[in-house]
């Protein structure tokens, strides 16, 4: 039996991806794993799926010199076989690295927004081949065997519908959505930059309503109440907002909808792993490493030739120099042509919609419609 510890001190929605990729890991070869995650929410995630005494925390509300003299104390006994930084990884995911005594230390590298220093001090890398999404980066990383999409998250999906699913059952009974066409709609991202407009976004949940008689659950973190609030009074009385839910109530919620619309964010990759249709209105990330996982999901985006841009991310303040055009001029007549065949296709034809469909509508504006190596169409309008 090996023992492994895989480091991923990114947000919700990354770690989520890793533990998908973990989990197959787990599956094909006779593994003892460990992890490291930030307590940004990730750690609720890798608790559901560890024991604690598996899981490592690097605690952001502490410096980083404290996290790391306290995580050397724990790591440096633990006799560790391999270390892997999943991907994306940076310098504080390298430096836990180091605090083992693993034989093996390996790190997956792109080339480009890497730590130098991870070059260099570890020997063990392999090279991430260009437009490769992170699920499918880190099953390289793990030397899992994989083609195209592994439908990975069983873990997560069972643990929803098994300990959270009379949660749901409840929701959409006193809401009145049972048996209705729902839809979960996230109008918020980390970071203004990734947020389509709100207006827009009431906008074409209106009209979906009046067209197919939707219902809306609007889904998001604490801190997103005031926006979840304004977007479901905007829409009217065919949306509920998720006022107060844990991340694992809101994942039984999103579970039980027909179709996810939402922005670049955790909520979009939790539909995606859940098995919910994804339509994502897209901004500037690069949606080849980051798009909702599998067949049947839609991004909807601008094709800048200036996204996908990194350049502002630290921060995440609207600092873009050309305004943010990526999200800002996506606009309804762009969104709502698309959203509504993929309802249209769901309630007619019961499935998922694909390219063929999306190239059926012949719209003026789009550029290119094609699918990325796991399945999901990508519907480019011209920038």
């Amino acid at each position: 039996m090996i023992n492994i510890l895989v480091v991923s001190l990114q947000g919700i929605g990354n770690t989520l991806m890793t533990l998908c990729a973990a989990e197959k890991l787990m599956e094909q070869y006779p593994v003892n794993l460990s992890v490291a995650v930030s307590n940004n929410g990730s750690q609720e995630l890798a608790l559901s799926q560890f024991p604690k005494g598996r899981v490592y925390i690097w605690d952001e509300s502490d410096v980083a010199a404290k996290n790391v003299i306290r995580l050397g104390r724990k790591l440096r006994h633990m006799c560790f076989d391999r270390v892997y930084l999943a991907y994306p990884s940076y310098k504080r995911e390298g430096v836990v690295g180091l605090l083992t005594k693993a034989r093996e230390k390996k790190v997956l590298l792109d080339g480009a927004g890497d730590w130098k220093f991870l070059r260099k001090i570890y020997k063990s890398k392999i090279w991430k081949p260009a437009n490769m999404h992170d699920i499918n980066a880190n099953y390289a990383l793990f030397g899992v065997e994989s083609q195209g999409c592994l439908n990975p998250g069983g873990m997560f999906r069972r643990k929803i519908e098994n300990e959270y699913g009379n949660y749901a059952d409840s929701f959409f009974s006193e809401g009145g959505l049972a048996d209705k066409f729902v839809i979960a709609v996230h109008p918020g991202a980390n970071g203004d930059g990734k947020r389509w407009g709100t207006d827009k976004l009431i906008k074409l949940c209106g009209e979906l309503h009046d067209r197919f008689a939707c219902r809306f659950v609007i889904v998001g973190g604490s801190d997103e109440l005031k926006l979840k609030q304004t977007v479901a009074k905007g829409i009217g009385e065919s949306a509920v907002p998720l006022d107060s839910a844990t991340l694992f109530q809101t994942a039984s919620i999103i579970q039980r909808c027909s179709l996810f619309i939402g922005n670049d964010s955790a909520p979009m990759h939790i539909s995606a792993v859940l098995g919910v249709p994804v339509v994502a209105l897209w901004s500037y990330t690069d949606f080849h490493r980051t798009s909702p996982y599998g067949p049947g999901n839609i991004i909807i985006r601008k094709a800048y030739p200036c996204s996908p841009c990194y350049s502002f991310n630290g921060s995440f303040t609207d600092n873009c120099k050309f305004g943010m055009k990526c999200i800002k001029n996506l606009e309804l007549d762009d969104v709502l042509p698309v959203v509504s065949h993929c309802v249209e296709v769901m309630l007619d034809k019961k499935r998922r919609i694909n390219a063929e469909d999306v190239n059926s509508l012949k719209l003026n504006g789009i550029e290119k419609v094609y699918g990325l190596e796991h399945g999901c169409v990508v519907v480019d309008f011209r920038g």
